[in-house]
């Protein structure tokens, strides 16, 4: 049986708003639960700081829009694509659960 380690969405969202040594995005693995109720999994995926084109530009400010823009490194290099997943949506960061909750369960005991 294996045991994943289960992080706060907090932590989750430092690991993948982190640089590596070079000042690069650093690469994560995620895992997360599509609007038709699927589950989809990136095996290689760094945040991005850029913006889309277009009247209505991703905004980099977590508090308003609620989701990340993400880099996909294994698809193809003449097809590489940006793409967004809402942050409550995500499940898993390199293979640890997500507690979305916020501390509203702490103090109920099970008998």
């Amino acid at each position: 049986m294996v045991l994943k380690q289960v992080i706060k969405r907090k932590v989750a969202m430092d690991w993948i708003g982190a640089d590596d040594d070079r000042g690069r995005p650093s690469i994560h693995s995620v895992k997360y639960r599509k609007l038709d109720g699927t589950t989809g999994y990136k095996r290689r995926v760094s945040k991005s700081n850029r913006t889309l084109p277009g009247e209505s530009k991703f905004k980099g400010n977590l508090n308003e829009n609620h989701e990340h823009l993400f880099f996909n490194h294994d698809e193809p290099e003449e097809s590489k694509q940006y793409f967004r997943i809402k942050i409550d949506l995500l499940t898993h960061v390199d293979g640890h659960l997500i507690d979305h909750t916020d501390q509203e369960y702490a103090s109920i005991r099970w008998k």
